[in-house]
């Protein structure tokens, strides 16, 4: 057989075979790679790599990985391996499943049930439909016009004879087979004759092992000696082939070239015999199988779309059968299955004399072809968008990049090319070669059964791109400028779904950050197609803004072609939907638009603004006022107007404020001077009505007008329109570069009231928004504002506003309400913290009538008086209940019961029970009435009590927080005495202060002196404790 180039790199040569046999192995499952292998081709993931020390290549497995000397197809571990995963898949994977990369293509089948393994539920089928953004936007003319092209190239050539025949005759004669070394062969073929050319072969080639399950033995240790032999093949098969294959050509004549043995085998490798001649003079190779007992060896044949399917092993015990094809026609033979078959290989050689014989020509299509581009010029002509600028037909066979021209082509392949570039040539169209990139991005079906590398199947597609990267001529050299290409759908010709094959490379990552996203690429190689006079709007089309733009920097900037207007006119475009906006292509295109003078340019240019940028820097890229100056005003206009209406007021106001009416005037020299003046003002007092809320990102343009324009102006025309806005922020910001301009543009009296009045304005707008925070309620805010208040109102000079803004934080009665704020401590020191900033001390005015106001409601509601509710002692006995009223009396100390001594005695059967709280004891007093007195004393004093000394100390804490005692007594004044009082817990802090000086003093310690009267004890006198 004679050694053919691969067909694809679908399937790899095994090993070195005899002379004139090149047997090419290619898994069931495997599919096609994007290019086809080198001269040595090895299966995915293999490589080869030299020795040097001993001087010889080894192959290298990626995948686990593992080297080995020979090569894989010749690596026992790797066939065993390749059957046992051949063996699985054929059990196991769905009809749609990618053979190169296990794992299912983006089709999901059903509703009948699948495929499942043992235990699991059967699942339905749903076919996904592909659909991108683009592909549901692509115009069915486009579709239509790529249809077209796809018929037309589907169809095979004008051609009487077909591209291959079989045959089966049961009177065939007998070819008395003679082998050198074995002798005549019988046939049907016996095992032992079988087992026989076997070892001959294995003994000629020194190989043990079959290439592909097939044993060939060259034609010179072969002879067919029965005469009927020769009658047989001249009378029937050539005839019968003759007529089929090439009925235009005179005779032509067979070679014997070798002895085929297919055995069986388990294997699902399949027998590739595509075959390209060695020869002018040979155009068909034939095989004879002659009788023997098999089953299985279908033979695959297929060419320019069409396939054809024999299967020969019905027949096969006595009878002999032939199978003729073209060289160059796809030729698969599956393995035997049970049994050898036995063949005759020939080469049908053409005869000298005559026409040769070949595979279809295409006359009547090349019309056809003719027509189509002809229409498709004529669209893009007066119907631009109703056709392609540029088509991308898939040819049948897959390329390696490096290796893709013209003389590389496969036969259906090259025939379809040399076509069209005839026609192409003639007709004004560009083609090239190029490897389109067809990449799917979908949902990884999470559920499904996970190939060998754990990856899922595709549920559904969401995203689908077509790209090229280089497109070469047919010499194999890269056309200038067309790269990194981006094609429609609607630009493709379908011609195999990419839902329906397998892909060639599959991203998926299970711990990405999105593990439900897979990503399949199909690598197919393709005819570009284009017109020549049109390769701006195929570039255009395919290269898009990146082209545009590479164009529009080389453009005569001072006279305009239809191709520059093109350019021009897509990157305009680019401007209203590109995203981020190119602000040099605007600013170039507004140069372009001054240079050409192109008024309605350089408007349209001015329209596609962005909404984000100020108005300002928008107007300066696109030169604004070169464009007022070479097209009037009244051109510009609107689009000025349009600019301010998309940017909205705040992005615009920079723009109104700052315009200087002297650029104007030295623009607009005539009787419209005035008019673009008025226009100015009216526009800046638009944009100040319309201001709704400032940002104190703002406050430096209202500062550099006042840099500019003087306080005057901000006065009279801006201040009015802004003042009304609460921004808090912002006036915070203004006032505070507003003071540091003072010293230098004062130069009036009436300069020093405007500034005055200025700060008295702004510092009203932040009062005023200051006391709204306060009424509803924010601690937070109104906090954090009062210390950045105070601040302002320091650095500013304009200590009388502090004493109003502290006490906007104070209750009018200063009660108890007050006493959360005064404990936080978010409320008070960062004001504490502000003043220490500005060296100012808190007994200053006006900050000590704040720190005042606060130290006294604390001591008044937090400390409070040392005496507080007492436990009872009595509380149920009615006759002593004066005993009670003594224990909860604050100014009492000591207390008299004057009696009998039967009715201190009951007094004391009470008291027993409250020594923690009193101490008692009687004096015998004749002189008295009932001869008896029972003195009781409290017990209870600040020294001894926990809980006091805990507010104590916490009094302490917070009045050091303020300052040190000396700091605390300046802010006091006259009350500190009442302040150390009240933490020696002898008198309760009186706040506010009513006036009088009652609680400066300590109380009088009081004495109380009871009887018992009509049977009750009554208190009759109150004395002083010292007089006692």
């Amino acid at each position: 057989m004679n050694t053919s180039q691969p067909k694809s790199s679908r399937k790899a040569a095994m090993h070195s075979v005899p002379t004139h046999m090149s047997t090419k192995i290619s898994h069931k499952a495997q599919a096609q790679s994007h290019s086809p292998p080198s001269t040595e081709s090895l299966p995915p993931g293999w490589v080869k790599q030299y020795d040097s020390t001993s001087q010889r290549y080894f192959y290298v497995d990626t995948a686990i990985p593992r080297s080995t000397w020979s090569h894989p197809f010749q690596d026992e571990q790797y066939l065993r391996e390749a059957r046992e995963k051949a063996r699985q898949e054929k059990q196991n994977i769905r009809r749609h499943s990618s053979a190169s990369q296990g794992i299912a293509s983006p089709v999901i089948v059903g509703p009948q049930n699948q495929l499942c393994d043992p235990g699991e539920p059967a699942r339905k089928k749903v076919r996904t439909v592909s659909s991108s953004p683009k592909s549901t936007t692509a115009s069915s003319a486009h579709d239509d016009l790529t249809r077209e092209l796809e018929v037309l190239l589907r169809r095979d050539f004008s051609f009487q004879g077909k591209y291959c025949h079989a045959a089966t005759t049961a009177s065939a004669a007998n070819p008395g087979l003679n082998v050198k070394g074995i002798g005549i062969l019988g046939l049907p073929l016996s095992e032992r004759d079988a087992k026989l050319v076997q070892s001959l072969i294995a003994s000629t080639t020194n190989d043990p092992q079959p290439v592909g399950n097939v044993w060939e033995l060259d034609s010179d240790a072969i002879e067919c000696s029965n005469p009927a032999w020769d009658t047989y093949l001249e009378d029937v098969v050539l005839k019968d082939i003759w007529k089929k294959l090439a009925p235009q050509c005179s005779r032509p004549r067979l070679e014997l070239r070798s002895l085929l043995l297919w055995e069986a085998t388990s294997d699902i490798l399949e027998y590739e015999c595509t075959e390209i001649p060695k020869r002018m003079d040979e155009f068909a190779t034939i095989h004879v199988i002659l009788p023997s007992f098999y089953t299985g060896g279908h033979v695959h044949l297929s060419f320019s779309g069409c396939a054809e399917n024999y299967d020969l092993s019905a027949t096969s015990s006595f009878s002999t059968s032939l199978i003729a094809w073209y060289h160059g026609v796809d030729c698969l033979i599956k393995p035997v299955e049970s049994g050898r078959r036995l063949a005759l290989s020939y080469r049908l050689v053409a005869a000298e004399d005559g026409p040769r014989a070949r595979l279809p020509a295409m006359p009547e299509k090349l019309l056809d072809l003719s027509r189509f581009l002809r229409k498709w010029s004529d669209i893009q002509e007066y119907e631009p968008d109703a056709a392609p600028s540029i088509i991308a037909y898939p040819l049948v066979h897959e390329y390696r990049d490096n290796d893709l021209r013209a003389d590389t082509l496969k036969l259906e392949d090259r025939h379809k090319v040399i076509h069209l570039k005839s026609l192409g040539d003639e007709l004004g169209f560009q083609l090239g070669l190029a490897t389109l990139d067809d990449h799917l991005i979908g949902t990884a079906d999470e559920t499904s059964t996970r190939d060998g590398q754990g990856r899922p199947r595709m549920l559904r597609v969401n995203t689908r791109r077509l790209t090229i990267k280089e497109v070469l001529d047919f010499d194999g050299m890269p056309l200038q400028g067309l790269t990194k290409l981006e094609l429609d759908e609607s630009d493709l010709v379908k011609t195999v779904p990419p839902a329906e094959s397998a892909p060639d490379l599959v991203v998926y990552e299970s711990k990405a950050s999105d593990p439900h996203v897979i990503e399949f690429h199909h690598y197919r190689t393709v005819i570009v197609l284009f017109e020549r006079r049109r390769a701006v709007e195929a570039l255009l089309h395919t290269r898009r803004t990146s082209y545009a733009l590479e164009r529009l920097a080389t453009l005569n900037r001072h006279k305009s072609s239809p191709v520059d207007r093109k350019i021009v006119a897509y990157v305009l475009a680019s401007l209203y939907r590109q995203q981020p906006y190119n602000f040099t292509a605007q600013t170039a295109l507004a140069e372009i638009a001054l240079g050409w003078d192109d008024a309605k340019l350089w408007n349209d240019t001015a329209r596609s603004t962005c909404s984000h940028g100020s108005l300002i820097s928008a107007l300066d890229s696109l030169k604004w006022l070169e464009a007022w100056k070479q097209f009037s005003f009244s051109a510009v206009r609107e689009s000025i107007e349009f600019c301010y209406n998309k940017k909205g007021v705040r992005k615009c106001l920079d723009f109104f404020l700052t315009a200087d009416p002297e650029a104007f005037q030295s623009v607009e020299t005539g009787p419209n001077r005035d008019t673009v003046l008025q226009w100015s003002s009216e526009q800046l007092q638009r944009a100040l009505d319309t201001i709704q809320h400032l940002e104190r990102e703002e406050a430096p343009i209202f500062i550099a007008l006042i840099r500019k324009k003087g306080v005057q102006f901000f006065w009279n025309v801006v201040l009015r329109s802004i003042v009304r806005i609460p921004a808090y922020e912002f006036w915070l910001d203004f006032l505070r570069s507003l003071y540091s301009l003072r010293p230098e543009y004062i130069e009036t009296d009436e300069d020093a009231k405007t500034f005055d009045s200025l700060a008295d304005e702004g510092l009203d707008a932040i009062i005023s928004d200051f006391t709204q925070i306060v009424r509803t309620g924010d601690i937070s805010v109104r906090n954090r504002r009062l210390s950045e208040i105070i601040d302002l109102c320091i650095a500013t000079r304009r200590l009388d506003m502090c004493r109003r803004v502290l006490f906007l934080t104070v209750p009018r009665d200063q009660g108890a309400e007050w006493v959360p704020d005064i404990l936080s401590p978010l409320y008070w020191t960062p004001l504490r913290r502000t003043l220490l900033d500005h060296s100012i001390e808190v007994y200053h005015k006006p900050f000590s009538d704040f720190f005042r106001a606060m130290i006294g409601c604390y001591l008044h509601h937090v400390l409070g008086s040392f005496y507080g509710p007492l436990r009872k002692i009595c509380g149920s006995c009615a006759v002593c209940s004066v005993l009670d009223d003594f224990m909860v009396n604050p100014k009492l100390t000591q207390a008299h019961f004057v009696g009998a001594r039967t009715h201190t005695a009951h007094l004391q059967t009470h008291l027993t029970t409250a020594s923690d709280l009193v101490s008692f004891y009687s004096v015998a007093d004749n002189a008295i009435v009932g001869g008896n007195i029972l003195i009781v004393d409290k017990l209870k004093d600040a020294e001894i009590s926990s809980q006091w000394r805990a507010r104590r100390n916490r009094a302490m804490e917070f009045l050091l927080t303020i300052g040190e005692l000396p700091i605390i007594d300046r802010i006091m004044g006259t009350r500190y005495n009442d302040v150390l009082l009240a933490l020696d817990g002898k008198v309760h802090f009186i706040h506010p202060q009513d006036g009088t000086r009652a609680g400066n003093t300590s109380p009088a310690r009081g004495v109380a002196i009871h009887h018992l009267v009509q049977g009750r004890w009554a208190s009759t006198s109150v004395g002083d404790g010292h007089s006692s």
